[in-house]
């Protein structure tokens, strides 16, 4: 309720609300949006779950729910939700499948969500929205793979975000005519400001070293190190 009071005061003008279909970010995403939600304001009245949003690890507070017992669980809790992109499979986290815990495949899919937002705010241009936004509602972990953003992402435990922080980010071109295959997000310098960062987000090659730095930190946190997950590390043994 707090942050609806601060960060989310005024959610008129959000279009567009997005959500992992992990039950706790869609469950924060119905209470901290409700304005926007239920107000009558232009926010498309549903949230769209979408699991390539969900969180990193293969731990089981991340694995996600089968589509039947989610569909029920949504349905008892009379959340304003659209499963239509949760098919079976979602939660099925192996090495070597979509939503595998292995860097490379998280990246993939964080690619994929920036590439989907592009594409729904170009419909509400489209469609007669001049200031499309689109609110996501995920996790700490997936958020640095989905910003590119390593700045401090070892700060709390897998991640560089506060419970329930919002930033702010646009693409990096006009969004109708943006060709970038990444579809790259910068963070805006206001919402820099709000947290006490005086200069733009870091460049390409200072994102490679932290990435790094992350991956080191991650792992001696205890938790799991994506990079290292499906290597395959060639060992000497001495007789």
């Amino acid at each position: 309720m707090a942050l609806r009071e601060t960060a989310f005061s005024n959610q008129s003008k959000i279009s567009l609300v997005l959500a992992s279909p992990i039950c706790r970010t869609l469950q924060s995403a119905c209470i901290v949006l409700q304005s926007a939600l239920q107000g009558g304001s232009k926010c498309h009245p549903e949230i769209i779950a979408v699991p390539d949003a969900q969180e990193t690890s293969d731990d089981p507070c991340d694995i996600g729910t089968d589509p039947s017992i989610l569909r029920e669980v949504v349905t008892e809790n009379n959340w304003p939700v659209d499963l239509s992109l949760v098919k079976d499979g979602w939660n099925v986290k192996a090495l070597g499948t979509r939503y595998s815990p292995e860097s490379t495949a998280i990246a993939a899919r964080a690619r994929d969500v920036r590439i989907f937002i592009r594409q729904k705010i170009r419909e509400l241009i489209e469609q007669g929205d001049t200031d499309p936004q689109v609110a996501l509602v995920t996790h700490g972990g997936f958020l640095h793979y989905f910003t590119d953003d390593w700045e401090d992402s070892w700060l709390n435990p897998g991640t560089g975000w506060k419970n329930c922080e919002t930033r702010s980010y646009d693409f990096g071109q006009d969004v109708m005519n943006d060709i970038d295959v990444e579809a790259r997000l910068t963070e805006t310098m206001e919402s820099r400001s709000r947290r006490g960062k005086g200069s733009p987000m870091p460049a390409r090659d200072e994102q490679t070293v932290l990435f790094e730095r992350a991956m080191e930190s991650w792992e001696k946190q205890g938790l799991q190190r994506p990079d290292r997950i499906g290597v395959i590390v060639e060992t000497s043994v001495i007789a």
